[in-house]
């Protein structure tokens, strides 16, 4: 099961009004008074009743948002490199930077965590990796913001898995002022006891201005939550509130964040934030219906609160981790495949904007 952050409208008149029926009929030859005086409140509980529930239901009729039209995926990265051995690249983070002869620079991780690497492209699907990498061993998933410090704004900032897949997995942050050396700054997410801290998405906010961090914490089995922090500065994120967002016993992982200013709201009105996670539906049992998929929902907030959008899963047949990036007024995603047991393929897919 599956909880969002909304908080569904409770029916707790009924419990009230079946209390006070009872009451009412105890005290019926006994205190006239009384009993006329419960009437109004029978009344008034059953109105309120009918309310919610009327409320709950419209609620779950409300329409969805509609997300983009993706193309096929396509496979990227393919040529390995020595360093990557038994392991695959599982997820690309991409800025334009414009440096070395290259106008996209992409940041990848493995998909058991030995390292990430870095690989640059023209055109975002014939990509070059870098000769001298790994840039980093230990390391999973990396998340890259650029800009993000106004005294220093050529200072790359990355979120990163440390540990992962283990009981000490963690977030840290790092940074860059090439995009090659790597320095880690602090620990933003800790390891805790029994729980894999994992997943980090870096967000800024171009309504706000406010980072946002977006993470999955859980026991990989029957507890998974997507978790939201943010702050004024990215190098603050490690003292934020947390808010969870989604929370479930079945697998919900991998948030990535997106902002579409022109996407159309269903009531009217134009922007919204689209949270996308992968899921794995009947995991851990012999369902043979069970597989890898892409799980988009939208949302008015980059923490929420976000309902599923119309025609999910985006993407299936084994897809997961979509990493969400606009450049050129046109939407770029990466994804990986699982296209045999144990094989990922690193994947690139398309769309118009709205």
């Amino acid at each position: 099961m599956c909880t969002l952050s909304r908080d569904p409208a409770i029916p707790w008149q009924a419990t009230a009004l079946r209390i006070l029926l009872t009451t009412y009929a105890r005290m019926l030859s006994t205190d006239p008074v009384m009993c006329s005086r419960l009437q109004v409140c029978c009344y008034l509980l059953m109105v309120g009743f009918l309310s919610a529930k009327g409320l709950s239901q419209s609620e779950r009729q409300r329409p969805q948002l509609s997300y983009l039209n993706l193309t096929a995926p396509r496979q990227v990265l393919a040529q390995a490199q020595a360093w990557e051995g038994n392991e695959f690249p599982h997820t690309l983070c991409v800025l334009e930077l414009k440096r070395g002869g290259f106008r996209y620079w992409g940041w990848y991780g493995l998909n058991e965590g030995r390292g990430i690497g870095l690989a640059r492209s023209n055109d975002l699907v014939n990509w070059t990796k870098y000769e001298g990498n790994p840039l980093w061993t230990n390391a999973r998933w990396p998340s890259v913001l650029y800009k993000a410090d106004p005294q220093s704004k050529k200072t790359l900032y990355f979120a990163i898995t440390r540990d992962y897949d283990t009981p000490s997995s963690h977030i840290v942050l790092a940074s860059s002022e090439d995009g090659v050396h790597l320095k880690e700054e602090k620990v933003l997410v800790a390891a805790a006891p029994n729980q894999r801290n994992q997943n980090p998405n870096l967000f800024r906010d171009p309504k706000s201005g406010r980072f946002f961090l977006t993470f999955y914490r859980g026991n990989d089995h029957d507890h998974f939550e997507i978790v939201s922090r943010n702050a004024t500065r990215v190098q603050d994120l490690d003292k934020a509130t947390e808010k969870i967002l989604i929370q479930s016993d079945e697998t919900v992982a991998a948030p990535t964040l997106l902002y579409l200013r022109n996407a159309a709201k269903p009531g009217g009105g134009r922007g919204a934030y689209f949270l996308a996670t992968e899921i794995y539906p009947h995991r851990y049992t012999d369902n043979p219906e069970g597989e890898w998929q892409v799980k988009v929902f939208a949302g008015d907030s980059p923490d929420g609160n976000f309902e599923s959008v119309t025609g999910d899963p985006v993407l299936r047949a084994q897809r997961a981790c979509l990493f969400q990036h606009v450049f050129n007024n046109r939407f770029y995603g990466f994804d990986c495949h699982l296209d045999s047991p144990d094989h990922w393929i690193l994947e690139e897919t398309e769309a118009s904007l709205p």
